[in-house]
């Protein structure tokens, strides 16, 4: 189906400008959105691949960069647990404000730590976890930029990458600027929610930027409403 082009700006999460409270109020619809509009059912869906494959006792280590209020790991890690399986997640985030927010709601989830640190410089050695997640944050980089991301995800990831994004559709915008303004008063979801939606890629899009990186073995998934994952599985 014909997407509009592509519209790269800043989002006000991004500016890192707001108050710790608004800023907090805002992540939390995000929770709500990902609960609803199944943006932990992706990560999950793929994920559980690696989580069945892995050697019985032997924790999966996992690196989620850009991991904002954590809310991805946290799921992550909840189905880890039922499935008996063991989990380590490092958590990286630039913003300080989003790591206080995600220290809050994982004081529960001993299996995730954080790292403050840029996403284009990451501060691990090659091949340092099993597998690397990056959930709904690839949209905010320019190609260039996103192209460097996923050169970096594939570099530190011994098993796979996992990229969980929204699909950049008319409809998926005008669906996400009506619910924002039915469910939430926070200025920073109505007017974040339709630009992540125009900041987002295509499938055709973001495999062309994985090709770009290097990457080989790897599938675009189109998800129910509007989701992309991009999967590499790296070959033993």
């Amino acid at each position: 189906m014909f997407a509009p082009p592509r519209n790269l700006r800043d989002e006000l999460l991004d500016l890192d400008q707001a108050p710790f409270e608004e800023v907090k109020d805002s992540l939390n619809d995000v929770r709500r959105v990902n609960r609803y509009l199944s943006g932990y059912k992706v990560l999950l869906h793929h994920m559980r691949p690696f989580l069945e494959s892995q050697p019985e006792g032997v924790p999966l280590t996992v690196l989620d960069v850009a991991t904002g209020s954590a809310d991805q790991p946290i799921e992550l890690v909840r189905m880890a647990r039922r499935m008996k399986r063991p989990i380590r997640v490092v958590a990286l985030d630039v913003n300080a404000k989003m790591l206080r927010y995600a220290r809050e709601e994982t004081r529960r989830y001993p299996e995730i730590r954080f790292v403050q640190g840029d996403a284009k410089h990451m501060p691990f050695a090659d091949g340092a976890f099993d597998v690397v997640i990056n959930n709904l944050a690839l949209h905010h980089f320019s190609e260039e930029n996103a192209v460097i991301l996923l050169g970096q995800f594939t570099r530190l990831a011994r098993k796979g990458v996992v990229v969980n994004d929204l699909h950049r559709s008319y409809v998926a915008w005008v669906s996400i600027y009506i619910l924002t303004r039915l469910l939430t008063n926070n200025r920073l979801t109505r007017y974040d929610a339709p630009v992540s939606v125009m900041n987002a890629f295509t499938p055709e899009e973001i495999a062309g930027l994985a090709r770009k990186a290097g990457w080989r073995d790897f599938k675009v998934y189109r998800h129910f409403p509007y989701r992309i994952a991009l999967v590499e599985t790296k070959r033993a």
